[in-house]
């Protein structure tokens, strides 16, 4: 499913919907002079040794536990700082936005763990009664869970929506869900929170977004840029997203 929102114009903060609208081919030229993007997430292999089995077996759990509406335990399974900003029914709430569209799990695949400097990370493919897809948890050095990636449903245009929309009321969590793996195990919900105030500090209170303009990927960058507009107590400012190939969110300048 890859639903396309180009340029949105909104007034307040708007409900989350699905538009399909014709993309652009380019960013406007004020907003490539003002903004420089970050570079692209490079996954490092680690030559540590890690406990492979340990962690699909703690996966297979957070997942099993997911299907089984279990979502207390879930957060004991959580790094602290993220368990403490995950409610349980900010978990439930986003699990069942997911079924909604892939359908219940039937079972798990298959596993790879890729090992990285920073994070451990393990991909689970798995077989929903309508689709096969995948989840990617990301583990810290001391095997804890510190992200964890569920099947992307929207298009990127709706993802840099949703981590504004998110961060506006809040809801740090939420929107650090659509990072990358690697960016996860760098930036936690507490990080999000302080670069979202610092910026409300220099340009006062959010107030809505004001324009969504899409520059896809082309043959030389492979990535796709989503250039977000927000307009402030004090004027407007530009959200620069990068996305990857799987519309995971490679670079923000949300967070300096």
């Amino acid at each position: 499913m890859n639903w396309s929102l180009t340029s949105v114009k909104q007034k307040g903060l708007p409900l989350l919907v699905f538009t399909l609208v014709a993309s652009i081919s380019e960013l406007p030229t004020y907003a490539q002079v003002k903004l420089t993007p970050p570079p692209a997430v490079q996954l490092v292999q680690s030559t540590d040794m890690v406990d492979e089995e340990g962690l699909k077996k703690k996966a297979a759990q957070v997942i099993q536990l997911l299907t089984q509406e279990d979502y207390s335990r879930v957060r004991t399974l959580l790094n602290r700082d993220l368990a403490i900003q995950l409610t349980a029914d900010e978990i439930s709430d986003i699990w069942n936005e997911l079924i909604e569209v892939t359908s219940p799990v039937k079972k798990i695949i298959g596993y790879r763990v890729i090992p990285t400097v920073n994070a451990d990370i393990v991909v689970v493919k798995t077989e929903f009664e309508q689709m096969t897809d995948t989840f990617v948890v990301t583990f810290n050095k001391k095997g804890e869970i510190v992200g964890m990636d569920f099947p992307n449903i929207a298009s990127i245009e709706e993802i840099a929506q949703m981590v504004i929309n998110s961060v506006a009321v809040n809801d740090f969590s939420r929107a650090r869900g659509y990072l990358h793996s690697s960016l996860k195990s760098e930036i936690l919900p507490t990080r999000l929170q302080t670069a979202w105030e610092a910026i409300q500090q220099d340009n006062g209170l959010y107030q809505y977004i004001e324009d969504i303009d899409v520059r896809p990927g082309s043959g030389v960058d492979q990535v796709d840029l989503v250039m977000v507009t927000a307009k402030f107590q004090q004027g407007m400012k530009d959200f620069l997203f990068i996305f990857d190939d799987n519309r995971r969110i490679v670079g923000i300048n949300l967070v300096e």
